[in-house]
């Protein structure tokens, strides 16, 4: 019997001291400085309107949650973007939105699509921003909590938590002023952020999960396309498993323009 307790025990002791060096890795990679990196943007105070319709085309409350007050994310919460608005700068905010960095230089996790965002342009960081400060200031709907704080660490210590800093490459900068939708660079800017989180930085799809776009495409004749962007329903009227929440939620908030310009673009990639 005695036996048996003491070995209980030291399973006890193995399992908490793991557990206690998991916690430790963790939180020093969460906690890392990472440098403040400079940022600025040009152009001064934002379009609050356009704001506006950016968060839903760039889907912030997808994560954030419909009012942008926070939600839990897959474990790990993504914060009230209303008071983040607030007490960041926009120089902070593109920051964030650009490097995966906050303002004590600490990285953001994967949660945030800073990999796509790092080529958002000064005029579409500023506009956000001005629309979130807009907002009536709210309490966060989804606080921390004990469980997010360990899930946060064990998934930092492990690796599937990954820094954003170490994502955004080098040489990633955003323009001063988002390309039109009548320019040949509207396509390529559009489709890194709006489009590549799900399916690739290339457009290629990301395995049995999403299509390459330059196939799924195919499909589509511009009445459908309009269907899918709005609705997110293809052709056969099907539920899509991404897709249809994307198109209702996301896509919807494009402009005609816009809409136009992305099925022109994605039609240039489709083999002959």
């Amino acid at each position: 019997m005695k036996l048996g307790l003491g070995i209980f025990s030291a399973s006890l002791l193995v399992v908490a001291g793991t557990a206690g060096g998991l916690w430790w890795a963790g939180q020093q990679q969460l906690t890392k400085d990472h440098g403040a990196l400079p940022s600025t943007v040009a152009g001064g105070p934002g379009d609050a309107a356009l704001g506006a319709r950016l968060v839903g085309v760039y889907g912030c409350n997808g994560c954030h949650g419909k009012a942008l007050t926070g939600e839990d994310f897959y474990g790990i919460v993504a914060p009230n973007l209303r008071r983040r608005a607030r007490e960041w700068t926009r120089e902070d905010f593109a920051r964030a939105v650009r490097h995966g960095l906050r303002p004590d230089g600490t990285s953001i996790s994967w949660a945030m699509p800073t990999e796509m965002f790092a080529a958002m342009a000064d005029n579409e960081i500023a506009a956000i921003h001005a629309h979130l400060r807009r907002l009536p200031a709210a309490s966060d709907a989804q606080p921390v909590t004990l469980k997010h704080r360990l899930f946060k660490a064990y998934a930092a210590a492990t690796g599937e938590l990954i820094p954003n800093v170490v994502l955004v490459r080098a040489t990633d900068a955003g323009p001063a002023v988002a390309p039109a939708p009548v320019t040949p660079a509207w396509g390529p800017y559009f489709t890194r952020l709006a489009c590549a989180e799900c399916h690739n930085h290339g457009l290629g799809g990301t395995g049995g999960d999403t299509p390459a776009l330059a196939d799924a495409i195919q499909v589509y004749d511009w009445p459908a396309f309009v269907r899918l962007t709005t609705s997110g329903r293809p052709p056969d009227g099907r539920k899509l498993r991404l897709m249809t929440g994307v198109g209702r939620e996301r896509l919807v908030h494009m402009t005609d323009a816009e809409r136009r310009a992305l099925f022109d673009y994605l039609k240039s990639l489709s083999p002959p």
